[in-house]
């Protein structure tokens, strides 16, 4: 089954986030975070209320920040990564606004990238309950979506593409839940009637 999974720098800057909730709560104040996190996480407080609303992260100790946590307090909202550290963000997550929807713990509802590391999004990955669902992809450049996975239980179940950049898509690859290929179709006039081709 594709579910959601924590990269090891998301994990960690999770694990230091509840840390450094845990110690604003029992009064060890700001500067409160553990030995874990010095130098490698940054917490920022709005000023009036005292809320947690930012982490900030060098996720591989390099001295760089390149990972950052949008907070609502113990809520994280959005997590945005410069995966290779050019000054870009390459990968943004988004979570769930419903209060009491998992904290820390929520899987992303999607998550964008920027897969060419240029700061634009060209493929998005979109989740319920944690499982993947949908991806979209613009795999050629030019700012239109070209490919579409859809997935059933977690697994890759059609993939649609545009392989004549018209907008729409003329070929199908239908996939058995084993994740073999059962057949393709095709629709070679743009009508959005599929026939099958294999």
């Amino acid at each position: 089954m594709n579910t959601t999974t924590l990269s090891a720098p998301r994990a960690l800057l999770l694990y230091v986030a509840g840390l450094v909730l845990v110690s604003s709560a029992t009064g060890c104040g700001r500067a409160g975070t553990s030995t874990v996190a010095q130098g490698r996480i940054e917490p920022a407080y709005d000023k009036a209320t005292g809320r947690l609303t930012r982490l900030s992260y060098d996720s591989n100790n390099n001295g760089t920040l390149d990972t950052w946590a949008v907070m609502d307090g113990a809520k994280l909202t959005r997590l945005e990564a410069d995966e290779n550290e050019d000054g870009k963000i390459d990968r943004w997550e988004y979570y769930p606004a419903a209060a009491g929807s998992g904290g820390l713990k929520q899987p992303p509802e999607r998550i964008e990238r920027a897969t060419r590391f240029d700061g634009q999004v060209s493929r998005r990955e979109f989740f319920e309950g944690g499982v993947l669902v949908r991806i979209e992809d613009d795999t050629d450049g030019n700012g239109a979506t070209d490919k579409w996975e859809t997935y059933a239980g977690g697994e890759l179940a059609v993939v649609t593409l545009d392989t004549k950049g018209g907008g729409k898509p003329d070929r199908r690859l239908i996939y058995r839940p084993d994740g073999s290929l059962d057949h393709i179709e095709s629709d070679p006039t743009g009508s959005g009637e599929f026939q099958v081709v294999k």
